[in-house]
């Protein structure tokens, strides 16, 4: 959960970024396996369902570069986060839009240097929208959590009431 000015290092995340996950995950997201969002989506659903009842308003995702999305064909998070958002039966608003091309961030292992690479990144496509709204924020997988943060930040600096973030994926912490 985040608040103003602070990230919390726990995301929800019904599995482990490891082997055969890690796998599944890289051909819905490098692969063109853009039908696997029908599994995943009820996973997470159920997951989020389980702890986050009642805690969120809308439903949003942390969207890919334009360049990246015309490059791979899709966003795997927006994919996701729609699935997501028909098995809970919630609303899918898109609050953000991704401003800078940056590099991936599974390129970058130092934690500051992800969190420098996705600084000012994004920003919030209506703040009219998200004014006093409690967002369950999507992603694919989290590592270190830089992109949910930054992310959070900037869709707390626009009025959100809170955000919640959940991926399908987490790295295990060793």
């Amino acid at each position: 959960m985040f608040q103003t000015g602070e990230f919390f290092a726990r995301c929800l995340s019904p599995l482990y970024f490891e082997h055969p996950v890690r796998g599944s995950i890289h051909r819905f997201k490098f692969r063109g396996c853009q039908s696997y969002c029908f599994t995943y989506g009820p996973i997470l659903a159920d997951c989020i369902a389980s702890h986050y009842a009642g805690q969120y308003d809308i439903l949003s995702w942390v969207p890919v570069s334009s360049k990246r999305r015309r490059t791979r064909g899709y966003d795997q998070a927006e994919l996701l986060a729609r699935s997501t958002a028909q098995a809970l039966g919630v609303p899918l608003v898109a609050t953000l839009f991704k401003v800078k091309d940056t590099p991936p961030q599974s390129s970058l292992t130092d934690r500051a240097r992800r969190r420098a690479n996705i600084s000012g990144a994004y920003t919030c496509l209506d703040p009219a929208q998200i004014v006093g709204q409690r967002i369950l924020l999507i992603d694919d997988v989290v590592t270190t959590g830089s992109t949910f943060s930054e992310s959070a930040r900037c869709l707390l600096s626009a009025g959100a009431d809170n955000v919640l973030c959940a991926s399908l994926a987490r790295v295990p912490e060793h």
